[in-house]
């Protein structure tokens, strides 16, 4: 049957709170390297901390334990919502009490290591609510997904690091709010990094019993009418995740998202850091990073509808990598412009412009995602396929900030974003017409067994289907 246009306002809000949890988490994680950049870390540090986002590269080994084990009683995604959130809840409580002397010391690995923990458990939590957000909205439009993820994380992300480096500040809570108020100066912020994390604590323990409590999940409907019809077993799972690979269409799909990222890392994970470096407050970049928030919130909304994620994944690619030439440039040149009064104006519009560019493909991306999951083991397909984009990320990142430590202090950003915007456009020369061929494909291709449907109108014979896989396969 054709998709519909209406999804419930619950539907959205409840994604949208838990992808917002998710995000304050990614947040503050993202603020630790800004933290440790102001005490004197070296890019070695900074790469040894990199390695805390590696579970998002390898939740897809106990995805198919969440995607399939549960309590039917209490409900398929709550029953390992709601221990994975009290958990991370925990987590945060006991961080917060050690956070503040790891950073001070320089003690690095105390600090990643800890931190690894959090996102292991955000990242399992991911996996439930990938498979909510796909149960919820696939009737409707898959598209919702991804909208409500970057929505959802944007705004915990800023929460997470813009927020939390503002009002940590001493200086600017001083100039911008004691002294309006005529309070005393103090040689601390608002809040510190220690209150901030107790509180994210308490805001994760307050929705997970609002969770328990009011959100029941509805019995999911199979797939077709056949007896056969069936949700799958564990070793199922993990056999249909290798089943995947067996498609050419997977394998292709695999090769051009761990690659992708070569070309995004340096911007993404070293300009923050750098202007620090060369001598940005990091309360002036977390307001800085306020109205780049602003467009990240709202872009994904752009291409909700759209009707070729993939293609669109490209140009906002090659667009990514033009705003990252200026930008660098920019960076570089910070000392010696960073007291005009242009300064800030401008830095503002580069920033925007790479995030504008860097939400786009991130939610095009995902909508293909989406639009491409097997509903029966949607939270294990759309994790196999953010771990391959998680993994490229990370594998690329920590790469390129380990090499930045080896290359001359006063070039080493711009020549690390040099060498990815090349390696960038090596690989949209490479995989553009792979990329043309895997959009066109129609939705079946992508999935593995005689209950999956065309449309939920078309149901093939068992013969056909495994006709289909062979072909694929071959």
């Amino acid at each position: 049957m054709a998709r519909g246009t209406h999804v419930a306002l619950s539907s959205i809000f409840l994604i949208l709170i838990l992808y917002f949890l998710q995000g304050v988490n990614i947040g503050l994680a993202t603020s630790i390297p800004i933290f440790l950049a102001v005490r004197g870390a070296t890019w070695a540090h900074q790469s040894v901390f990199s390695f805390v986002y590696y579970p998002f590269s390898l939740k897809l080994f106990w995805a198919p334990l969440i995607d399939t084990i549960h309590i039917p009683r209490f409900g398929r995604r709550k029953t390992w919502l709601i221990p994975i959130q009290l958990c991370i809840a925990a987590i945060l409580l006991l961080l917060s009490l050690y956070v503040d002397s790891f950073i001070t010391a320089s003690h690095v690995v105390w600090l990643a290591g800890m931190f690894f923990g959090l996102i292991l458990l955000t990242a399992s939590q991911d996996i439930c609510v990938d498979g909510l957000a796909i149960t919820l909205f696939s009737a409707t439009n898959p598209q919702w997904t991804s909208t409500s993820q970057n929505v959802g994380q944007t705004l915990g992300h800023f929460s997470g690091f813009s927020f939390l480096l503002t009002l940590e500040s001493a200086n600017f809570t001083n100039k911008y709010i004691r002294q309006p108020l005529s309070l005393p100066f103090q040689t601390y912020g608002l809040f510190s990094l220690e209150y901030f994390i107790r509180f994210a604590a308490l805001a994760f323990l307050a929705v997970t019993v609002g969770v328990a409590i009011f959100f029941h999940e509805k019995k999911e409907v199979p797939l077709t009418n056949k007896e056969d019809a069936h949700p799958l077993t564990i070793s199922e799972t993990y056999t249909a995740v290798i089943k995947l690979f067996k498609k050419k269409c997977m394998r292709q799909l695999a090769i051009i998202s761990i690659l992708a990222p070569t070309g995004l890392v340096a911007t993404t994970y070293m300009t923050r850091v750098s202007l620090t470096k060369q001598g940005v407050p990091q309360a002036n970049l977390a307001l800085v990073e306020i109205p780049v928030t602003l467009v990240s919130v709202f872009s994904p909304l752009i291409i909700r509808h759209t009707k070729r994620p993939l293609i669109w994944f490209v140009r906002f690619y090659a667009l990514y990598l033009l705003s990252a030439i200026p930008t660098a440039a920019y960076v570089y040149f910070t000392p010696q412009i960073i007291s005009s009064s242009y300064y800030y104006p401008l830095l503002i519009v580069f920033l925007t412009c790479n995030e504008f560019f860097r939400v786009l493909r991130a939610a095009a991306q995902i909508g293909f995602f989406a639009s491409i999951s097997e509903e029966r083991i949607g939270g294990t397909y759309m994790t196999l396929l953010a771990t391959l984009s998680n993994f490229g990320f990370a594998m690329n990142s920590s790469a390129i900030l380990y090499l930045s430590n080896w290359l001359p202090k006063k070039y080493d950003y711009v020549i690390a974003v040099s060498l990815c915007i090349t390696l960038g456009v090596l690989w949209m020369v490479l995989s553009f017409r792979t990329i043309k061929r895997l959009q066109k494909l129609p939705r079946h291709k992508w999935y593995l067994f005689p209950e999956a449907i065309v449309d939920n109108t078309i149901t093939l014979e068992k013969k056909d289907h495994r006709k289909l896989l062979d072909d694929e396969t071959n």
